[in-house]
Order: structure tokens, then C-alpha cells, then sequence
């Protein structure tokens, strides 16, 4: 391992005054799970660490006086999954796929904003921020400015931050009441592991007609971004939820999916899970309470 220097400044401006010193040869360290990780295995080496766990004021959740949640970029995923603001209605969505990142040791340190940020395909928060309209507030030297979550997820491990730009907050709008989300993901082993695919679905059911008066869906790890499956969701919107429709619906999701064969799993089989996993999704939000963490 090569020498590098370490600094954990208390104020946004040391940490812009550090990456314009640094450059491409500055780290920021949040939970440090991903970074230490490419570290060992060659794929990064920086000169200076820069570890903004000193910057308490991107930390915590809180809601406004217009009932939108902000959620700080360095709030760890166990406190997501585990926070009273996320429990029950839409923002559970959150919570449950955050509860499937990883491990319980690797939940206590790893961050929102460090998922976020590290943009993987696979990544098991990205696909709820879409469904949820999650807008990124960013923050540079030259200021600040917010960008959704549809616009920021530019490839595999490419996001719209600019040059010595940082992630500061997640904010999440209010969902009606009765509005639900759930968070479906497969992979190789219970635990510890990388999506296969991954759906989040948040929807509201009217009860009287039997239909989804409001609908989102958002696929991962089958496209080199996670994607909204808007022809699915329209053909949802409004219908009637019959056998034949939700079986229609998980094909249309699929149809809309550009997945790739690795060694987790092959095209074909990527395509054949989001059509069971939309339809098991579908089934559940139609159910009768909240679905289980």
C-alpha cells in the first residue's frame, strides 16, 4: 500500500479546499466499505483520505414543514432500515431494501450516500429513489443544486457529481396515505450478496375498484442503470387486477429491461426473475397490510 495522508475536516470548505488540492487523487471516506474494498484490490490508490464522518450536519433523518423527508448522505443503512420515520406507508420501501444491503456489520457502516454515489447497477437503494421521486440535494464550491434521481444514475459507477462536488442529502417527497412499497430481491445466497435482480414497486390500491390509482416500478441490475418500467406501470394504472393482468404486467417489465450474462446469472434468466419478481410484487402490494421488513 502506497503512503497516503489522512484528514477529517469538521466544515464543507476544508473538505472543498482538500479536493481541490488533491484532485482525482483524493478519497472521501463515508462508511468505506466500497473504497476499501477497491484498495485492496489495486483498483484505487489516493494520496489523501478525506473522511467526512466529521460533518455531523449529513447525518439524520428529519421531515419539513411540507411533510418532505430528509435523509442525510452519511445516515448509515441500519439506521434506515431501522428508523420510526420509515415505518409503514411509501418510505418503507426505503427501509426494506436498505435491511437487504450486505451484512449486519457492513449495514452499521456503510451509508445512503455512499450507495448512492457508487452507482453499481446492482446497488439495492437505487431502484426504491426512483420509485419514491427522490431528488439528490448536491453541493460544490460554486454552490448547490438539486438533481432527481432519474437524471443522476448516468452507467455503471457513473453519476451526475461534478468535479469536487459532494452528495449532502436524499430528500423524499410525501406519498398519500395507504400508498405502499415493497422491495423484492434475488441472489445467489440469502445474505451478503449482490442483486440478481432487484424490483421495488410502491403503489396505492383503491379498494372499492380494485386498481392501482398510483403505480412505480424500478428494475436493478438489468440495464447499466436502474430503470423505471413505465409500460409496465401504465399497464397497471387504472385496470383491475386480474390473474391475466399481472401476468401481462410482469411481461411488459421484462420487455423493457436491457440485462447482461455474467456469472450471476444469464440474460435469459435476468428477464424470466423480473417477470416472476413483478408479479409476486403485484400479488403482495394487492394483499391486505403492509408487506413484512
Amino acid at each position: 500500500m502506497k503512503p497516503f495522508a489522512y484528514c477529517k475536516p469538521g466544515t464543507l470548505p476544508e473538505v472543498f479546499g482538500l479536493l481541490s488540492q488533491y484532485g482525482k487523487e483524493a478519497a472521501l471516506l463515508a462508511g468505506g466499505t466500497d473504497l476499501l474494498v477497491d484498495w485492496k484490490k489495486g483498483l484505487r490508490s489516493p494520496r489523501q483520505i478525506i473522511d467526512l464522518k466529521g460533518l455531523s450536519s449529513l447525518e439524520g433523518l428529519a421531515t419539513d414543514d411540507r411533510g418532505n423527508l430528509h435523509i442525510g448522505s452519511l445516515t448509515t443503512l441500519d439506521a434506515l432500515s431501522h428508523s420510526p420515520l420509515l415505518e409503514g406507508g411509501g418510505w418503507n420501501l426505503l427501509a426494506q431494501a436498505a435491511s437487504k444491503v450486505g451484512s449486519q456489520q457492513i449495514r452499521n457502516r456503510a451509508t445512503i450516500g455512499g450507495n448512492i454515489c457508487r452507482s453499481s447497477p446492482s446497488g439495492d437503494t437505487l431502484p426504491p429513489l426512483l420509485c419514491l421521486e427522490a431528488t439528490f440535494r448536491l453541493i460544490g464550491p460554486r454552490g448547490e443544486r438539486q438533481v432527481p434521481a432519474q437524471e443522476f444514475f448516468l452507467g455503471p459507477g457513473k453519476n451526475a457529481l461534478q468535479e469536487e462536488e459532494i452528495l449532502a442529502e436524499i430528500i423524499l417527497p410525501p406519498f398519500p396515505s395507504g400508498c405502499r412499497g415493497i422491495y423484492k430481491k434475488f441472489s445467489l445466497r440469502k445474505a451478503m450478496d449482490l442483486a440478481v435482480v432487484g424490483v421495488a414497486m410502491l403503489g396505492h390500491i383503491d379498494p372499492r375498484e380494485n386498481t392501482f390509482s398510483q403505480i412505480s416500478i424500478a428494475l436493478g441490475a438489468v440495464s447499466p442503470t436502474p430503470i423505471r418500467a413505465r409500460k409496465a406501470e401504465g399497464y397497471l394504472r387504472g385496470a383491475r387486477l386480474e390473474p391475466q393482468l399481472i401476468e401481462a404486467a410482469g411481461r411488459r417489465a421484462r420487455e423493457e429491461a436491457f440485462p447482461i450474462s455474467d456469472l450471476r446469472g444469464s440474460e435469459w434468466y435476468r428477464k424470466e426473475l423480473i417477470e416472476q419478481l413483478v408479479q409476486e410484487a403485484v400479488r403482495e402490494l394487492a394483499m391486505a397490510g403492509d408487506p413484512p421488513r
